[in-house]
């Protein structure tokens, strides 16, 4: 493991281990469904690794999941990030993996967390092609300037629509609600949610760092990610030009 410990430390956490029928219907994962020449998971982790994290984290359902990510998919950390930074894949069915039977979709979540020796962890799906790292570094920011002792940072829309899956959590807290709440039935992450202290972060906080809030963008059909392929590209040229030294 990284540098991180219980008590410290900064972890993201990619869920990969969910069945989307929509994409298996065509024969494939959706983590590994092509998107301008890389996979879906590929986009995804490089804006991850340009966060200064100790760990970063996928979690995938099963040991041939596991082993296709492996192949086909590769984890270059970003210069400006720190280098030290460890990528592990962690599985939903571990049966050395503490999660109560029957935890459903929680899962991941258990199983990550299990695994993470980081104290604030970062989720986000799989499928966020998009996500910023300037904002996953400000929701970290967030959770550790907060005096208050918030067990969770969770972006709210205006409409009072929440943002879980691209969220921190502090981890003992979390892993403690999801354990309790399983044994009693839940197995909504809104039920989650309730059993922890949350700050509902304004979307219109990170309108200032994202404007177009991109950075929720998930694609959940084969016609969605169709159609990301264009954006992806003007938001790559964006990227480069932002990222330009002019002498």
């Amino acid at each position: 493991m990284g540098e991180g410990s219980r008590n410290g430390g900064r972890a993201i956490i990619v869920l990969a281990g969910g069945r989307s029928r929509r994409f298996q219907s065509r024969g494939y994962d959706k983590c590994l469904s092509y998107l301008n020449n890389q996979p879906l998971l590929q986009h995804t982790l490089n804006r991850a690794a340009e966060v200064a994290v100790d760990e970063i984290i996928v979690a995938v359902r099963e040991r041939k999941q596991g082993e296709d990510i492996r192949k086909r998919v590769k984890i270059e950390i970003d210069a400006r990030a720190r280098a030290r930074t460890e990528f592990h894949i962690v599985y939903d069915t571990d049966t050395d993996c503490a999660a109560p039977v029957d935890s459903g979709p929680l899962s991941g979540f258990i199983a990550a967390l299990e695994y993470a020796p980081c104290a604030q962890c970062l989720f986000i799906g799989c499928d966020m092609p998009f996500v910023n790292p300037e904002v996953l570094d400000f929701l970290f920011e967030t959770s550790t300037s907060s005096a208050l002792g918030y067990d969770a940072v969770v972006p709210c829309w205006e409409n009072g629509m929440l943002e879980p899956l691209h969220a921190v959590y502090r981890r003992e807290a979390t892993l403690t609600a999801i354990r309790n709440g399983v044994i009693a039935g839940e197995r909504r992450l809104s039920k989650i949610l309730a059993r922890l202290n949350v700050y509902f972060l304004p979307v219109a906080e990170i309108r200032e760092i994202d404007p177009d809030l991109m950075t929720f963008t998930n694609i959940n059909t084969p016609a969605e990610l169709e159609r990301c392929a264009a954006l992806m590209q003007n938001d790559e040229e964006e990227r480069r030009r932002k990222n330009t030294i002019f002498i």
